[in-house]
Protein backbone atom coordinates (compact mmCIF):
# COMPACT_ATOMS: atom_id res chain seq x y z
CA UNK A 1 0.00 0.00 0.00
CA UNK A 2 0.86 3.59 -0.47
CA UNK A 3 -0.51 5.85 1.94
CA UNK A 4 0.51 7.99 4.53
CA UNK A 5 -3.28 7.46 5.95
CA UNK A 6 -4.61 9.94 7.75
CA UNK A 7 -7.48 8.16 10.12
CA UNK A 8 -10.68 10.32 9.55
CA UNK A 9 -14.48 9.50 9.06
CA UNK A 10 -17.71 10.72 8.32
CA UNK A 11 -21.31 10.70 9.98
CA UNK A 12 -23.88 10.19 7.01
CA UNK A 13 -24.58 12.99 4.72
CA UNK A 14 -28.26 13.76 5.36
CA UNK A 15 -29.91 16.01 2.42
CA UNK A 16 -32.67 17.67 4.81
CA UNK A 17 -34.51 21.00 5.12
CA UNK A 18 -32.90 23.80 7.05
CA UNK A 19 -35.38 23.59 9.77
CA UNK A 20 -35.22 19.38 10.65
CA UNK A 21 -33.22 18.70 13.29
CA UNK A 22 -31.41 15.39 14.20
CA UNK A 23 -33.17 13.06 16.86
CA UNK A 24 -32.73 14.55 20.20
CA UNK A 25 -30.05 17.38 18.99
CA UNK A 26 -31.00 21.13 18.99
CA UNK A 27 -32.22 22.94 15.68
CA UNK A 28 -29.36 23.30 13.17
CA UNK A 29 -27.83 26.65 12.84
CA UNK A 30 -28.11 27.84 9.21
CA UNK A 31 -25.16 28.08 7.28
CA UNK A 32 -24.55 29.21 3.77
CA UNK A 33 -20.96 29.55 2.27
CA UNK A 34 -20.40 31.38 -0.77
CA UNK A 35 -17.03 30.86 -2.42
CA UNK A 36 -15.65 32.95 -5.23
CA UNK A 37 -12.56 32.03 -6.89
CA UNK A 38 -10.50 34.60 -8.46
CA UNK A 39 -7.47 33.45 -11.10
CA UNK A 40 -6.87 30.51 -9.24
CA UNK A 41 -4.77 27.57 -10.95
CA UNK A 42 -1.37 29.59 -11.56
CA UNK A 43 -0.20 29.70 -8.47
CA UNK A 44 -1.72 33.57 -7.68
CA UNK A 45 -4.76 33.34 -7.19
CA UNK A 46 -7.41 33.73 -4.47
CA UNK A 47 -10.49 32.57 -3.02
CA UNK A 48 -12.91 35.28 -1.29
CA UNK A 49 -15.32 33.77 0.67
CA UNK A 50 -19.28 34.94 2.25
CA UNK A 51 -20.34 32.91 5.23
CA UNK A 52 -23.68 33.92 6.57
CA UNK A 53 -25.17 32.60 9.60
CA UNK A 54 -28.84 33.33 9.79
CA UNK A 55 -28.75 32.62 13.04
CA UNK A 56 -26.01 32.49 15.31
CA UNK A 57 -25.41 30.02 18.04
CA UNK A 58 -25.77 30.61 21.58
CA UNK A 59 -22.32 30.67 23.03
CA UNK A 60 -20.45 31.97 26.41
CA UNK A 61 -19.90 35.51 26.67
CA UNK A 62 -15.83 35.14 26.69
CA UNK A 63 -15.75 32.70 23.65
CA UNK A 64 -14.11 33.77 20.40
CA UNK A 65 -16.41 34.57 17.81
CA UNK A 66 -14.02 31.96 15.20
CA UNK A 67 -11.52 29.88 15.84
CA UNK A 68 -9.81 27.59 13.28
CA UNK A 69 -7.07 25.33 13.99
CA UNK A 70 -3.36 26.24 12.86
CA UNK A 71 -2.15 22.65 12.11
CA UNK A 72 -4.16 20.36 11.07
CA UNK A 73 -3.01 16.02 10.95
CA UNK A 74 0.31 17.85 10.51
CA UNK A 75 -0.62 20.34 8.00
CA UNK A 76 -0.01 24.14 8.63
CA UNK A 77 -4.23 25.55 7.76
CA UNK A 78 -4.42 29.20 6.32
CA UNK A 79 -5.17 30.44 9.40
CA UNK A 80 -2.07 33.28 9.95
CA UNK A 81 -2.74 33.81 5.83
CA UNK A 82 -6.40 34.99 6.48
CA UNK A 83 -6.83 38.59 4.81
CA UNK A 84 -9.91 41.66 5.20
CA UNK A 85 -11.88 39.50 7.48
CA UNK A 86 -15.07 41.39 8.09
CA UNK A 87 -18.16 40.64 10.24
CA UNK A 88 -21.46 42.53 9.88
CA UNK A 89 -24.58 41.14 12.36
CA UNK A 90 -28.34 43.22 13.19
CA UNK A 91 -26.58 45.86 14.44
CA UNK A 92 -24.09 46.64 12.49
CA UNK A 93 -20.45 46.33 11.75
CA UNK A 94 -18.63 43.88 14.66
CA UNK A 95 -14.75 44.60 15.13
CA UNK A 96 -12.97 41.00 15.50
CA UNK A 97 -9.41 41.09 16.98
CA UNK A 98 -7.37 37.96 16.34
CA UNK A 99 -5.08 36.06 18.06
CA UNK A 100 -4.25 32.48 19.37
CA UNK A 101 -5.04 29.80 21.83
CA UNK A 102 -5.34 26.39 22.76
CA UNK A 103 -9.18 25.05 21.82
CA UNK A 104 -10.44 21.74 23.49
CA UNK A 105 -9.66 18.81 21.49
CA UNK A 106 -12.74 17.00 20.18
CA UNK A 107 -12.77 13.25 18.80
CA UNK A 108 -13.97 12.71 15.39
CA UNK A 109 -14.13 9.61 14.90
CA UNK A 110 -10.71 7.82 15.37
CA UNK A 111 -9.27 11.51 14.62
CA UNK A 112 -9.44 14.78 16.37
CA UNK A 113 -9.80 18.59 15.97
CA UNK A 114 -8.94 21.38 18.64
CA UNK A 115 -5.49 22.21 19.92
CA UNK A 116 -3.63 25.50 18.74
CA UNK A 117 -5.77 28.00 17.24
CA UNK A 118 -6.02 31.28 15.28
CA UNK A 119 -8.76 32.84 17.25
CA UNK A 120 -11.19 35.64 16.34
CA UNK A 121 -12.91 37.63 19.45
CA UNK A 122 -15.44 40.29 18.92
CA UNK A 123 -15.56 43.83 20.51
CA UNK A 124 -19.50 43.24 21.65
CA UNK A 125 -22.30 40.62 22.04
CA UNK A 126 -23.45 39.48 18.25
CA UNK A 127 -26.92 40.36 17.77
CA UNK A 128 -29.40 38.47 15.27
CA UNK A 129 -27.65 37.20 11.59
CA UNK A 130 -24.01 37.49 11.05
CA UNK A 131 -22.02 37.76 7.65
CA UNK A 132 -18.10 36.78 7.52
CA UNK A 133 -16.26 38.35 4.48
CA UNK A 134 -12.51 36.96 3.84
CA UNK A 135 -9.66 36.23 1.63
CA UNK A 136 -7.73 33.56 1.34
CA UNK A 137 -4.55 32.86 -1.10
CA UNK A 138 -5.50 29.85 -2.63
CA UNK A 139 -1.70 29.00 -2.93
CA UNK A 140 -0.35 30.00 0.42
CA UNK A 141 -0.81 26.29 2.55
CA UNK A 142 2.69 25.67 3.34
CA UNK A 143 4.64 22.23 2.68
CA UNK A 144 3.51 19.44 5.10
CA UNK A 145 5.82 19.44 8.82
CA UNK A 146 6.56 15.81 7.47
CA UNK A 147 4.34 12.63 6.72
CA UNK A 148 0.79 14.13 6.29
CA UNK A 149 -2.27 13.67 4.89
CA UNK A 150 -2.79 16.22 1.34
CA UNK A 151 -4.87 18.22 2.95
CA UNK A 152 -3.20 21.55 2.12
CA UNK A 153 -4.41 23.72 -0.42
CA UNK A 154 -3.17 23.04 -3.74
CA UNK A 155 -3.38 25.06 -6.22
CA UNK A 156 -1.74 24.11 -10.08
CA UNK A 157 -3.00 23.11 -13.69
CA UNK A 158 -5.86 25.76 -13.78
CA UNK A 159 -7.32 24.58 -10.85
CA UNK A 160 -7.34 24.44 -6.33
CA UNK A 161 -8.13 21.66 -4.08
CA UNK A 162 -8.13 21.44 -0.72
CA UNK A 163 -9.90 20.58 2.71
CA UNK A 164 -12.50 23.21 4.25
CA UNK A 165 -10.26 22.79 7.72
CA UNK A 166 -7.51 25.00 6.16
CA UNK A 167 -9.43 28.10 5.61
CA UNK A 168 -12.85 27.66 7.23
CA UNK A 169 -13.29 29.66 10.25
CA UNK A 170 -16.23 28.49 12.68
CA UNK A 171 -17.92 29.05 15.70
CA UNK A 172 -17.11 26.57 18.44
CA UNK A 173 -20.49 25.18 18.09
CA UNK A 174 -20.40 21.43 17.09
CA UNK A 175 -23.36 21.37 15.60
CA UNK A 176 -25.71 20.38 13.92
CA UNK A 177 -25.39 23.21 11.00
CA UNK A 178 -27.89 23.03 7.99
CA UNK A 179 -24.62 24.47 5.27
CA UNK A 180 -25.75 25.19 1.77
CA UNK A 181 -22.41 25.94 -0.27
CA UNK A 182 -22.36 27.70 -3.46
CA UNK A 183 -19.65 29.10 -5.96
CA UNK A 184 -19.84 32.22 -7.44
CA UNK A 185 -17.84 33.04 -10.50
CA UNK A 186 -16.48 31.23 -13.23
CA UNK A 187 -13.16 31.94 -15.62
CA UNK A 188 -13.41 33.62 -18.83
CA UNK A 189 -14.00 30.94 -20.89
CA UNK A 190 -16.69 29.43 -19.07
CA UNK A 191 -14.67 26.06 -18.60
CA UNK A 192 -14.26 26.21 -14.79
CA UNK A 193 -15.89 23.12 -12.96
CA UNK A 194 -16.52 22.55 -8.82
CA UNK A 195 -17.14 19.97 -7.21
CA UNK A 196 -17.15 19.42 -2.62
CA UNK A 197 -17.96 16.57 -1.00
CA UNK A 198 -21.20 17.71 0.25
CA UNK A 199 -22.56 16.74 -3.27
CA UNK A 200 -23.52 18.72 -6.35
CA UNK A 201 -27.18 19.43 -4.66
CA UNK A 202 -25.88 21.15 -1.92
CA UNK A 203 -26.18 24.91 -3.38
CA UNK A 204 -29.89 24.39 -2.85
CA UNK A 205 -30.77 22.01 -0.43
CA UNK A 206 -28.80 22.20 3.16
CA UNK A 207 -26.96 19.16 4.71
CA UNK A 208 -27.10 18.54 8.57
CA UNK A 209 -23.33 18.17 9.55
CA UNK A 210 -21.19 18.93 12.67
CA UNK A 211 -18.34 21.27 12.73
CA UNK A 212 -15.93 17.99 12.47
CA UNK A 213 -18.06 17.30 9.16
CA UNK A 214 -17.58 20.36 7.84
CA UNK A 215 -13.53 20.60 8.38
CA UNK A 216 -13.53 17.14 7.13
CA UNK A 217 -15.30 18.38 4.00
CA UNK A 218 -13.54 18.35 0.54
CA UNK A 219 -13.77 21.42 -2.64
CA UNK A 220 -11.73 21.36 -6.05
CA UNK A 221 -12.36 24.29 -8.28
CA UNK A 222 -11.53 25.52 -11.55
CA UNK A 223 -10.37 23.14 -14.91
CA UNK A 224 -10.83 19.94 -13.31
CA UNK A 225 -12.30 16.91 -15.27
CA UNK A 226 -15.30 15.15 -13.69
CA UNK A 227 -16.23 11.57 -13.89
CA UNK A 228 -20.73 10.32 -13.33
CA UNK A 229 -21.63 7.07 -13.52
CA UNK A 230 -24.28 5.83 -16.10
CA UNK A 231 -25.09 2.87 -14.33
CA UNK A 232 -27.22 2.67 -10.83
CA UNK A 233 -24.96 4.37 -8.71
CA UNK A 234 -26.30 8.16 -9.11
CA UNK A 235 -24.15 8.82 -5.78
CA UNK A 236 -20.95 8.21 -6.84
CA UNK A 237 -18.30 11.74 -8.69
CA UNK A 238 -15.27 11.20 -9.57
CA UNK A 239 -12.98 14.67 -10.19
CA UNK A 240 -9.49 14.98 -11.17
CA UNK A 241 -7.02 18.04 -11.31
CA UNK A 242 -4.45 17.63 -13.81
CA UNK A 243 -3.45 15.06 -15.94
CA UNK A 244 -2.59 11.95 -14.27
CA UNK A 245 -0.60 9.24 -16.40
CA UNK A 246 -3.21 6.49 -16.52
CA UNK A 247 -6.76 6.17 -17.27
CA UNK A 248 -8.53 8.07 -14.61
CA UNK A 249 -11.70 7.87 -16.29
CA UNK A 250 -11.19 4.29 -15.88
CA UNK A 251 -10.11 4.16 -12.15
CA UNK A 252 -13.14 6.04 -11.21
CA UNK A 253 -15.68 3.50 -13.28
CA UNK A 254 -13.91 0.62 -11.11
CA UNK A 255 -14.28 3.15 -7.91
CA UNK A 256 -17.96 3.46 -8.75
CA UNK A 257 -19.13 -0.35 -8.89
CA UNK A 258 -17.14 -0.99 -5.61
CA UNK A 259 -19.13 2.27 -4.16
CA UNK A 260 -22.35 0.23 -5.21
CA UNK A 261 -20.88 -3.41 -3.72
CA UNK A 262 -20.08 -1.84 -0.52
CA UNK A 263 -23.74 0.15 0.04
CA UNK A 264 -24.74 -3.19 -0.50
CA UNK A 265 -22.79 -5.15 1.87
CA UNK A 266 -23.21 -2.79 4.58
CA UNK A 267 -27.11 -2.30 3.61
CA UNK A 268 -27.47 1.11 2.48
CA UNK A 269 -30.54 2.11 0.80
CA UNK A 270 -30.80 6.09 1.25
CA UNK A 271 -29.06 8.44 -0.93
CA UNK A 272 -25.40 9.32 0.14
CA UNK A 273 -22.96 11.21 -1.78
CA UNK A 274 -19.54 10.17 -2.71
CA UNK A 275 -16.85 11.92 -4.39
CA UNK A 276 -13.51 10.34 -5.36
CA UNK A 277 -10.95 13.18 -6.03
CA UNK A 278 -7.42 12.84 -7.33
CA UNK A 279 -4.94 15.61 -7.42
CA UNK A 280 -0.55 15.23 -8.23
CA UNK A 281 1.17 14.63 -5.39
CA UNK A 282 5.47 15.08 -5.66
CA UNK A 283 6.37 13.64 -2.58
CA UNK A 284 4.24 11.07 -1.17
CA UNK A 285 2.35 9.61 -4.89
CA UNK A 286 -0.22 7.05 -4.31
CA UNK A 287 -1.19 8.05 -0.46
CA UNK A 288 -4.62 9.85 0.05
CA UNK A 289 -6.78 10.79 2.80
CA UNK A 290 -10.74 9.71 3.49
CA UNK A 291 -13.02 12.71 4.57
CA UNK A 292 -16.21 13.65 4.52
CA UNK A 293 -18.46 11.46 2.30
CA UNK A 294 -15.15 11.29 -0.21
CA UNK A 295 -11.75 10.13 -0.43
CA UNK A 296 -8.87 12.34 -2.05
CA UNK A 297 -6.21 10.15 -3.43
CA UNK A 298 -2.68 11.57 -5.03
CA UNK A 299 -1.30 10.41 -8.19
CA UNK A 300 2.25 11.00 -9.48
CA UNK A 301 5.36 8.96 -10.62
CA UNK A 302 6.15 5.31 -8.69
CA UNK A 303 3.34 3.58 -6.71
CA UNK A 304 1.06 6.68 -7.69
CA UNK A 305 0.47 5.70 -10.93
CA UNK A 306 0.26 1.95 -10.30
CA UNK A 307 -3.86 1.54 -11.21
CA UNK A 308 -3.59 -1.67 -8.82
CA UNK A 309 -2.14 0.11 -5.68
CA UNK A 310 -4.46 2.97 -6.28
CA UNK A 311 -7.59 0.44 -6.00
CA UNK A 312 -6.28 -0.84 -3.00
CA UNK A 313 -6.20 2.68 -1.40
CA UNK A 314 -9.58 3.54 -2.73
CA UNK A 315 -11.05 0.09 -1.09
CA UNK A 316 -9.35 1.09 2.29
CA UNK A 317 -10.35 4.76 2.07
CA UNK A 318 -14.20 4.07 0.71
CA UNK A 319 -14.60 1.11 3.47
CA UNK A 320 -14.47 4.13 5.86
CA UNK A 321 -17.05 5.33 4.83
CA UNK A 322 -19.24 3.08 5.97
CA UNK A 323 -17.98 1.20 8.25
CA UNK A 324 -18.11 1.49 12.23
CA UNK A 325 -15.90 3.48 14.40
CA UNK A 326 -14.75 3.27 18.22
CA UNK A 327 -14.61 6.90 19.52
CA UNK A 328 -13.89 5.91 23.39
CA UNK A 329 -11.36 6.36 23.89
CA UNK A 330 -10.68 8.69 21.36
CA UNK A 331 -8.62 9.82 18.26
CA UNK A 332 -5.64 7.41 17.90
CA UNK A 333 -5.85 5.29 20.68
CA UNK A 334 -8.85 3.92 18.74
CA UNK A 335 -7.34 3.69 15.44
CA UNK A 336 -6.58 -0.09 15.49
CA UNK A 337 -10.32 -0.59 14.99
CA UNK A 338 -11.00 1.72 12.28
CA UNK A 339 -7.59 1.12 9.82
CA UNK A 340 -7.37 -2.27 11.45
CA UNK A 341 -10.87 -2.94 9.78
CA UNK A 342 -10.25 -1.25 6.40
CA UNK A 343 -6.68 -2.77 5.78
CA UNK A 344 -8.44 -6.26 6.23
CA UNK A 345 -11.40 -5.75 3.57
CA UNK A 346 -9.54 -3.44 1.49
CA UNK A 347 -8.75 -6.15 -0.65
CA UNK A 348 -11.37 -9.47 0.72
CA UNK A 349 -14.24 -7.31 0.11
CA UNK A 350 -12.44 -6.13 -3.50
CA UNK A 351 -11.61 -10.30 -4.19
CA UNK A 352 -15.18 -11.23 -2.90
CA UNK A 353 -16.77 -9.25 -5.75
CA UNK A 354 -14.52 -10.53 -8.30
CA UNK A 355 -13.00 -6.72 -9.17
CA UNK A 356 -9.27 -8.12 -8.44
CA UNK A 357 -7.62 -10.93 -8.94
CA UNK A 358 -5.72 -13.30 -5.81
CA UNK A 359 -2.55 -12.42 -6.63
CA UNK A 360 -3.03 -8.49 -5.60
CA UNK A 361 -5.23 -10.03 -2.83
CA UNK A 362 -2.09 -11.72 -1.58
CA UNK A 363 0.49 -9.02 -2.55
CA UNK A 364 -1.60 -6.69 0.26
CA UNK A 365 -1.95 -9.51 2.62
CA UNK A 366 1.73 -10.13 2.52
CA UNK A 367 2.43 -6.21 2.67
CA UNK A 368 0.92 -5.44 5.44
CA UNK A 369 2.48 -8.53 6.98
CA UNK A 370 5.93 -7.86 6.32
CA UNK A 371 5.91 -4.44 7.52
CA UNK A 372 4.31 -5.75 10.85
CA UNK A 373 6.50 -9.12 11.78
CA UNK A 374 9.88 -6.89 10.75
CA UNK A 375 8.81 -4.29 12.79
CA UNK A 376 10.92 -3.58 15.85
CA UNK A 377 7.91 -1.79 18.03
CA UNK A 378 5.30 -4.86 17.46
CA UNK A 379 4.14 -5.33 20.64
CA UNK A 380 4.40 -1.57 21.14
CA UNK A 381 0.92 -1.19 23.58
CA UNK A 382 -2.13 0.45 22.07
CA UNK A 383 -1.39 2.86 24.88
CA UNK A 384 1.72 4.20 23.62
CA UNK A 385 0.31 4.95 19.94
CA UNK A 386 -0.98 8.70 20.14
CA UNK A 387 2.39 10.08 21.58
CA UNK A 388 4.71 8.57 18.65
CA UNK A 389 2.36 8.27 16.09
CA UNK A 390 3.64 11.64 13.73
CA UNK A 391 6.85 11.10 15.43
CA UNK A 392 8.02 7.78 13.78
CA UNK A 393 6.39 5.59 10.89
CA UNK A 394 6.93 1.98 12.29
CA UNK A 395 4.74 3.40 15.55
CA UNK A 396 2.13 5.21 12.93
CA UNK A 397 1.56 1.69 11.03
CA UNK A 398 0.60 -0.56 13.75
CA UNK A 399 -3.17 0.22 14.21
CA UNK A 400 -3.18 -0.65 10.47
CA UNK A 401 -0.82 -3.48 10.18
CA UNK A 402 -1.34 -5.07 13.52
CA UNK A 403 -4.95 -4.37 13.32
CA UNK A 404 -5.52 -6.06 10.38
CA UNK A 405 -3.65 -9.25 11.72
CA UNK A 406 -5.75 -9.02 14.89
CA UNK A 407 -8.84 -9.03 12.96
CA UNK A 408 -7.94 -12.43 10.70
CA UNK A 409 -7.58 -14.02 13.51
CA UNK A 410 -11.17 -13.15 14.84
CA UNK A 411 -12.32 -13.69 11.72
CA UNK A 412 -10.99 -17.39 11.76
CA UNK A 413 -12.70 -17.97 15.08
CA UNK A 414 -15.28 -16.75 14.25
CA UNK A 415 -15.72 -19.00 11.03
CA UNK A 416 -14.90 -22.23 12.96
CA UNK A 417 -16.90 -21.59 15.95
CA UNK A 418 -19.72 -21.41 13.83
CA UNK A 419 -19.07 -23.53 10.64
CA UNK A 420 -18.88 -21.17 8.40
CA UNK A 421 -22.14 -19.59 9.42
CA UNK A 422 -20.57 -16.30 10.58
CA UNK A 423 -17.78 -14.65 10.67
CA UNK A 424 -15.73 -11.18 11.39
CA UNK A 425 -18.88 -9.47 9.12
CA UNK A 426 -21.24 -10.50 11.44
CA UNK A 427 -19.53 -8.61 14.55
CA UNK A 428 -18.50 -5.45 12.08
CA UNK A 429 -22.67 -5.17 11.13
CA UNK A 430 -23.50 -5.52 14.78
CA UNK A 431 -21.33 -3.22 15.70
CA UNK A 432 -22.92 -0.79 13.29
CA UNK A 433 -25.94 -1.47 14.17
CA UNK A 434 -25.40 -0.03 17.74
CA UNK A 435 -23.59 3.57 16.24
CA UNK A 436 -26.68 3.56 13.81
CA UNK A 437 -28.66 3.57 16.65
CA UNK A 438 -27.08 6.18 18.23
CA UNK A 439 -24.49 4.89 20.42
CA UNK A 440 -20.83 6.06 21.08
CA UNK A 441 -19.10 3.14 20.30
CA UNK A 442 -16.17 1.85 22.65
CA UNK A 443 -14.01 -0.57 23.30
CA UNK A 444 -16.18 -2.32 25.93
CA UNK A 445 -19.26 -2.89 22.94
CA UNK A 446 -16.02 -4.98 20.73
CA UNK A 447 -15.65 -6.67 24.19
CA UNK A 448 -18.94 -7.48 25.03
CA UNK A 449 -19.76 -8.51 20.98
CA UNK A 450 -17.00 -11.15 21.47
CA UNK A 451 -18.08 -12.79 24.71
CA UNK A 452 -21.38 -13.15 23.32
CA UNK A 453 -19.94 -15.22 20.12
CA UNK A 454 -16.91 -16.38 21.26
CA UNK A 455 -16.69 -16.32 24.91
CA UNK A 456 -14.76 -15.00 27.89
CA UNK A 457 -11.46 -16.33 26.25
CA UNK A 458 -11.58 -14.42 23.21
CA UNK A 459 -12.17 -11.45 25.33
CA UNK A 460 -8.78 -11.78 26.77
CA UNK A 461 -7.18 -12.45 23.73
CA UNK A 462 -8.67 -8.66 22.92
CA UNK A 463 -7.20 -7.40 25.59
CA UNK A 464 -3.58 -8.88 25.72
CA UNK A 465 -3.86 -7.31 21.77
CA UNK A 466 -4.04 -4.04 22.93
CA UNK A 467 -1.28 -4.49 25.54
CA UNK A 468 0.70 -5.55 22.47
CA UNK A 469 0.54 -9.09 21.99
CA UNK A 470 1.46 -10.13 18.52
CA UNK A 471 -1.62 -11.40 16.34
CA UNK A 472 -0.43 -14.90 14.08
CA UNK A 473 -3.51 -16.05 12.15
CA UNK A 474 -3.65 -19.29 11.02
CA UNK A 475 -2.10 -20.90 8.02
CA UNK A 476 -5.90 -21.09 6.48
CA UNK A 477 -7.37 -18.24 7.99
CA UNK A 478 -7.53 -16.25 4.56
CA UNK A 479 -9.13 -19.03 2.52
CA UNK A 480 -8.50 -22.42 0.78
CA UNK A 481 -6.40 -20.49 -1.63
CA UNK A 482 -3.40 -19.25 0.80
CA UNK A 483 -0.97 -20.81 3.17
CA UNK A 484 1.35 -19.94 5.60
CA UNK A 485 5.16 -19.47 5.51
CA UNK A 486 8.20 -18.36 7.84
CA UNK A 487 10.73 -16.80 5.43
CA UNK A 488 13.70 -14.14 6.60
CA UNK A 489 13.30 -10.28 6.50
CA UNK A 490 15.21 -7.37 7.25
CA UNK A 491 13.94 -4.81 9.52
CA UNK A 492 12.88 -0.88 8.70
CA UNK A 493 15.95 1.36 9.92
CA UNK A 494 15.97 4.80 9.15
CA UNK A 495 19.64 5.29 10.38
CA UNK A 496 18.76 8.08 12.74
CA UNK A 497 16.41 9.59 15.21
CA UNK A 498 12.92 9.32 12.97
CA UNK A 499 10.93 12.24 14.64
CA UNK A 500 13.53 14.43 12.78
CA UNK A 501 11.39 13.53 9.25
CA UNK A 502 8.56 14.73 11.38
CA UNK A 503 9.44 18.11 12.14
CA UNK A 504 9.17 21.48 9.79
CA UNK A 505 13.14 21.68 10.32
CA UNK A 506 14.78 18.59 9.24
CA UNK A 507 18.16 18.46 11.04
CA UNK A 508 19.69 14.91 11.21
CA UNK A 509 20.46 14.35 15.11
CA UNK A 510 21.17 10.23 16.88
CA UNK A 511 23.02 8.97 13.22
CA UNK A 512 23.33 5.46 14.45
CA UNK A 513 26.79 4.02 13.94
CA UNK A 514 27.49 1.18 11.28
CA UNK A 515 23.82 1.87 10.00
CA UNK A 516 23.14 2.01 6.09
CA UNK A 517 22.46 5.75 6.73
CA UNK A 518 26.05 6.24 8.18
CA UNK A 519 27.58 4.29 5.92
CA UNK A 520 25.93 6.01 2.57
CA UNK A 521 27.09 9.59 4.09
CA UNK A 522 24.86 10.64 6.07
CA UNK A 523 25.94 12.96 8.85
CA UNK A 524 24.29 14.26 12.22
CA UNK A 525 23.70 18.29 11.42
CA UNK A 526 22.82 17.31 8.17
CA UNK A 527 19.40 19.44 6.76
CA UNK A 528 16.87 17.12 5.08
CA UNK A 529 15.01 19.82 2.80
CA UNK A 530 12.51 18.01 1.76
CA UNK A 531 10.45 15.89 3.70
CA UNK A 532 10.29 11.98 2.85
CA UNK A 533 7.31 9.92 3.30
CA UNK A 534 8.22 6.29 4.51
CA UNK A 535 5.10 4.29 5.33
CA UNK A 536 5.29 2.70 1.88
CA UNK A 537 9.57 2.20 1.95
CA UNK A 538 9.06 0.50 5.43
CA UNK A 539 6.95 -2.34 4.01
CA UNK A 540 8.85 -2.81 0.77
CA UNK A 541 12.77 -4.71 1.14
CA UNK A 542 14.47 -3.70 -1.55
CA UNK A 543 13.26 0.10 -2.15
CA UNK A 544 16.12 2.70 -1.40
CA UNK A 545 15.29 6.36 0.72
CA UNK A 546 16.79 9.15 -1.08
CA UNK A 547 17.44 12.11 0.92
CA UNK A 548 18.11 15.62 -0.24
CA UNK A 549 20.64 17.15 2.02
CA UNK A 550 22.36 20.70 2.51
CA UNK A 551 25.71 20.47 4.40
CA UNK A 552 28.03 23.57 4.49
CA UNK A 553 25.98 25.62 1.99
CA UNK A 554 25.51 22.75 -0.51
CA UNK A 555 22.75 20.87 -1.91
CA UNK A 556 23.03 17.03 -3.22
CA UNK A 557 20.86 13.40 -2.39
CA UNK A 558 21.81 10.69 -0.21
CA UNK A 559 20.41 7.37 -1.59
CA UNK A 560 20.57 4.35 0.62
CA UNK A 561 18.87 1.09 1.48
CA UNK A 562 17.21 2.04 4.96
CA UNK A 563 17.51 -1.47 6.58
CA UNK A 564 19.01 -3.61 10.01
CA UNK A 565 18.64 -6.53 11.26
CA UNK A 566 17.25 -9.50 9.55
CA UNK A 567 14.26 -11.34 11.10
CA UNK A 568 11.80 -14.42 11.36
CA UNK A 569 8.26 -13.17 10.02
CA UNK A 570 5.26 -14.58 8.10
CA UNK A 571 4.14 -14.25 4.67
CA UNK A 572 1.55 -16.24 2.82
CA UNK A 573 1.58 -18.10 -0.50
CA UNK A 574 -1.01 -19.28 -3.26
CA UNK A 575 -1.31 -22.43 -2.82
CA UNK A 576 -2.44 -25.10 -6.40
CA UNK A 577 -5.95 -25.80 -5.57
CA UNK A 578 -9.03 -27.94 -7.22
CA UNK A 579 -10.40 -26.26 -10.21
CA UNK A 580 -13.27 -24.33 -9.63
CA UNK A 581 -12.04 -23.50 -6.36
CA UNK A 582 -13.41 -19.82 -4.74
CA UNK A 583 -10.54 -18.10 -3.34
CA UNK A 584 -12.35 -15.34 -1.80
CA UNK A 585 -14.07 -15.87 1.96
CA UNK A 586 -17.76 -15.14 1.74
Amino acid sequence: MTCEYRPVLCAALLCLSATTAWAGQPTPVPLRIEIMPRAVGQGQGNLDIRLTFSRFPSQSPDAPVLALPLIDSNVDSMAPDIRALKAVDGAGAVQLAAGTGDMPEESDRDSEIGGPSMLWRANRSISGPLTITYTVPAHATRPPRGPAPPIGFYEADGATSGAASMILPLPLHAGPYSVTLQWKGTDKSGTARHVTSLGAASDRLPVIMTRADLYTTYMMSGRISTWIPTGPDHDFTGAWQGTPGFDAASLMHWASDLHEHYKIFFGQTAAQPYTVFLRYNPINAGGGVGLYHSFVETYGAGAGSDPDELRLTLAHEMFHTFSPYITRPTGLLSSWFGEGLAVFYQAALPLRFHQIPAELFLRSLNFAAARYYTNIFKTLPNSRIPDLFWKDTRVRTLPYDRGMLYFATVDDEMRRATHGRQSLDTLVLAMLKRSQAGQALSNEDWADLLRQTLGEESVRRFRAFLDGAEPVPASGAFGPCFARYTTTLRRYELGFEPAVLAEPHRVVRGLIPHSAAEQAGIRNGDIITVPVPQDQIQGEQNMKLTLKIRRNGQVFNIAYLPRGEAVEVYQWRKITTAPGTVCALE
